[in-house]
């Protein structure tokens, strides 16, 4: 069972945060998307069908939606509008900041009329605040959002990644936020406004960068693919991760322990790191004529992480993608059946996307929702408000055991602990999670980011012991999460269903990177081996480089799938509360990319060798793209959409006499000179700092944002306005900065922000308090070694 049947959601999102109706429907919901007369906007956005009408921005964003059309300037409209929001239970919308206002349609009016609606706005850049009338783009938001700067070669200026992330990912934490608040409404009787903002929701990907930049500030270059090699083969390239000694040592033995690997100074990444350019030849040589799949069925044999890059028609065809169904064919338009990705997530070993295609402009004419059955189960759930905890934080007095590592399963625990849940860290000196001890310490920015607020239980689950103190934990949580090698839970006992025979209401969700089923399911890897899996690390580079990959140094999707695993298990609680059974969410790592990806896929499958690399181009209008400012290595985002933002930008840099040229009066005309017109504009605002350049542009309304990095960031007067940074003060350690929230909630408190544990800090408390152990027996399992107290010196692997 789906966990949002029965609930029913508004969706006027256009273009920004189309996802998220998306997403809520592919998890049960029912989703009425509304149009204005003539059909939504976005249905003219590209990548187009072959028919080059179609577009499949549309399609994939809107399938298993139905339509109807309304006409907000006319009174009838709105009357139509209200009669939905009866029977709703939440109305997205991402119109620009006061536009609903004006029609008498702004959240406060809308949910004093419908006293229980969850109203989410999915903006640029928030509903208010010094940024809040710029007009954005998507490549705004990402450039904004800071996954821009460290992306591309430093040769070249950044480049985009590629699909529309920023958009996306903003209707990703829409869907994340509408949840949580729905959850409190299950508390409070009460509906509320989740204003969501796409460039703080793309700032939440980017790798730690306040914290890090808070204790280091220093700014690297970009430097492409960076630390995360790739190595050229027979067929391609190949990338293989090995950060810690037990890959470097398999992958000596491998290509025979050569001479030249034998420098001891090799056995520690950084010395590896640092001489890269003597490593990367001995390695080519032994893989010149061996092909990428070939290569990494061996690595991972061997335990190596490495995956091979491949291009979008392989993407579509190996044996892997077909093995899971990690694609499904649907209707895009009239006569168009194209082959799109199945869904981010399974449900208990169940895909959970899309079961039809995009709807028809207006199919409902003047019907509404539907009375399923589904419906009157679900509206049980809003009878009796079941109270609120006294500070106001949703998540109160639910309990995360948190299995995590790296930056995946931690994000989930990591929200759940934002907004008031009970989050135990589960782990050990001999198992810990790698990323608290990437710096050979327990503690470093990057870690406490993901950690700040929770618990820490230090146990060995290879112990009998353990695993029993494990069990009797979980009897009484709500969720569980783990990000381990596909079946490493289930051997020590504590799989999905193992986990519903412990507690039959637990909500647990699993994430491994290539998926906990299909014929390369126990491939392990990090978050850039999803890249060159999923076809993005091939989109993500310049057109003219296409044979020689870029790339980008981000973990990406590692915290996007976070976002993803947060709103399943709020999803799976709501469905608990509804039916008081438990349930399992599972996301395969690299499939979230090309779920991101879905319009280009779905290109592909209509017409092979279509989709390749467009670096920081689009077929949407010119200048378009990223562009040098005064300082180093500064650049400011660009985007023109129409001739009028083409006028305004000629009178906001003063007509310069280049500007008068003819060919540049057509979008028609500046697609077709666009090198010479990047040239052009790059020379002037080389001669402005980024922020100047955007604010000159914005005033008239042109799209245009800085290229940030976490400097900007620490002081971004947006995100201080919206309260973006939090201060975490970490005892023994350093007082940072981290990552807030990617929305605010007008019946949300802010997070909490206490400090990050160290390893089994709270050890004792847990033995006692919850699980009632006698200081005598909590003693004789330290001494025993089957608990721990935290370390007193750092325990090297």
């Amino acid at each position: 069972m789906k966990p949002l049947k029965g609930m029913r959601v508004v969706d006027m999102a256009n273009e920004n945060g189309e996802l998220c109706g998306r997403v809520l429907a592919d998890l049960g919901a029912e989703v009425i998307r509304l149009e204005p007369p003539g059909g939504a906007p976005s249905r003219s956005l590209p990548p187009f069908a072959s028919d080059g009408e179609t577009s499949l921005y549309f399609a994939v964003r809107n399938a298993g939606k139905r339509s109807a059309t309304v006409d907000l300037e006319t009174e009838a409209g709105r009357t139509r509008l209200h009669g939905l929001l009866d029977d709703a239970d939440v109305f997205v919308e991402s119109t620009k900041p006061g536009t609903l206002a004006k029609l008498g349609l702004d959240a406060d009016s809308l949910r004093e009329q419908h006293p229980g609606l969850i109203v989410t706005s999915i903006s640029d850049f928030g509903q208010d605040g010094p940024y809040a009338d710029y007009e954005g783009s998507d490549m705004v938001g990402v450039a904004m959002g800071g996954m821009l700067h460290r992306a591309g070669i430093a040769e070249k200026p950044p480049v985009v990644i590629p699909g529309n992330l920023a958009y996306d990912v903003a209707g990703v934490c829409g869907a994340l936020g509408s949840l949580l608040a729905f959850w409190k409404r299950l508390q409070t009787g009460r509906g509320q406004h989740i204003d969501v903002s796409a460039m703080d929701s793309v700032a939440g990907l980017s790798d730690w960068s306040l914290p890090n930049y808070s204790l280091n500030p220093n700014l690297g270059h970009r430097m492409g693919f960076g630390i995360y090699t790739l190595y050229r083969c027979a067929d391609g390239f190949i990338r293989m991760i090995v950060l810690v000694p037990k890959h470097w040592r398999a992958l000596k033995d491998w290509v025979g322990n050569p001479p030249e690997l034998e420098d001891p100074k090799y056995d520690q990444f950084i010395g590896r790191l640092v001489e890269l350019d003597k490593i990367v030849p001995v390695l080519e040589r032994f893989f010149a004529g061996k092909k990428k799949v070939d290569i990494a069925v061996e690595a991972q044999r061997r335990g190596i992480p490495a995956t091979p890059l491949l291009r979008p028609s392989e993407v579509l065809e190996n044996e892997h993608t077909i093995g899971r169904g990690s694609f499904t064919t649907l209707p895009v338009g009239p006569g168009l059946d194209a082959q799109v990705p199945s869904g981010f997530l399974t449900i208990d070993d169940e895909r959970a996307g899309p079961i039809a295609g995009p709807p028809a402009a207006g199919e409902l004419g003047d019907a509404g929702f539907t009375n399923a059955e589904e419906r009157a189960s679900f509206a049980k759930l809003l009878g009796e408000a079941t109270g609120a905890a006294s500070d106001g934080l949703p998540l109160r007095g639910l309990r995360v055991i948190d299995c995590g590592v790296g930056a995946v399963g931690v994000e989930v625990g990591k929200f759940f602990a934002e907004f008031g849940a009970d989050v135990i860290k589960v782990e050990s000196s001999d198992a810990p999670d790698f990323i608290r001890v990437i710096m050979s310490s327990y503690m470093n920015p990057s870690f406490l980011s993901s950690n700040f607020n929770k618990r820490s239980f230090g146990v060995d689950l290879t112990t009998d012991r353990g695993r029993e103190l494990m069990t009797r934990l979980l009897r009484d949580a709500d969720v569980f999460i783990e990000n381990s090698g596909a079946g490493t839970t289930e051997k020590l006992g504590f799989g999905p269903k193992a986990l519903r025979e412990i507690n039959p209401g637990i909500v647990s969700f699993s994430s491994q990177s290539a998926g906990s089923y299909g014929p390369w399911k126990g491939w392990i890897g990090y978050g850039p081996n999803t890249h060159s899996v999923s076809g993005l690390q091939h989109l993500w580079n310049y057109p003219e480089d296409e044979e020689q990959p870029a790339g980008s140094t981000a973990v990406h999707p590692d915290h996007f799938v976070g976002r993803l695993g947060a709103m399943s298990a709020i999803a799976g609680l709501i469905r608990r509360a509804q039916t008081g059974e438990g349930s399992h969410y599972d996301v395969a790592q690299f499939e979230a990319p090309i779920n991101l990806l879905g319009d280009l896929f779905a290109q592909e499958s209509l017409d092979p060798g279509s989709v390749h690399p467009l670096g920081n181009a689009s077929s949407r209008g010119a200048p378009w793209g990223c562009y040098p400012c005064a300082g180093d290595d500064e650049w400011c985002a660009v985007n023109v959409r129409s001739d009028d933002e083409w006028r305004r930008l000629r009178k906001a840099i003063g007509e310069p006499s280049w500007a008068a040229d003819a060919r540049f009066d057509t979008a028609a005309g500046r697609i077709a000179e666009r090198e010479k017109l990047d040239e052009l504009l790059g020379s002037w605002t080389a001669q402005h700092a980024p922020r100047a350049v955007m604010e000159q542009l914005q005033a008239v309304g042109v799209p245009a944002g800085i290229v940030a990095h976490p400097e900007h960031h620490m002081s971004d007067p947006q995100m201080m306005h919206r309260g973006y940074q939090k201060l975490v003060v970490q005892p023994d350690f350093e007082s940072l900065l981290v990552e807030g929230p990617p929305f605010l909630g007008s019946d949300l408190p802010d997070i909490v922000t206490n400090p990050a544990p160290m390893l089994g800090e709270h050890t004792r408390e847990i033995a006692s308090q919850i699980l009632g152990m006698s200081q005598d027996a909590i003693e004789e399992l330290i001494e025993a070694g089957v608990i721990e107290d935290p370390p007193k010196e750092f325990k090297a692997l």
